[in-house]
């Protein structure tokens, strides 16, 4: 096994938070199938930053070549 076989990979993570609303089915099929997963959901009581009854999604990143900057990950299926 090389050093580079062995070495860990640290997955890399976005987050969104997003406000409900009238279109919120709409908006999160949209973004389901950009990548992006449900985690959370909140209320004005348990995080002041977000919105009331906002929902937190995350998506996976892809590391770039230099290992700087992510891209999302692309996905092929549901």
């Amino acid at each position: 096994m090389t050093a580079i076989e062995g070495a860990a990979v640290r997955k890399r993570y976005e987050y969104k938070v997003l406000d409900t609303g009238k279109q919120i089915e709409e908006q999160l099929n949209a973004l389901g199938a950009q990548g992006w997963e449900v985690v959370g959901v909140t209320t004005k009581t348990q995080l002041f930053i977000a919105p009331p009854q906002a929902i937190i999604l995350m998506r996976e990143l892809q590391p770039a070549g230099d290992g700087r900057a992510a891209t999302p990950l692309a996905r092929t299926g549901t």
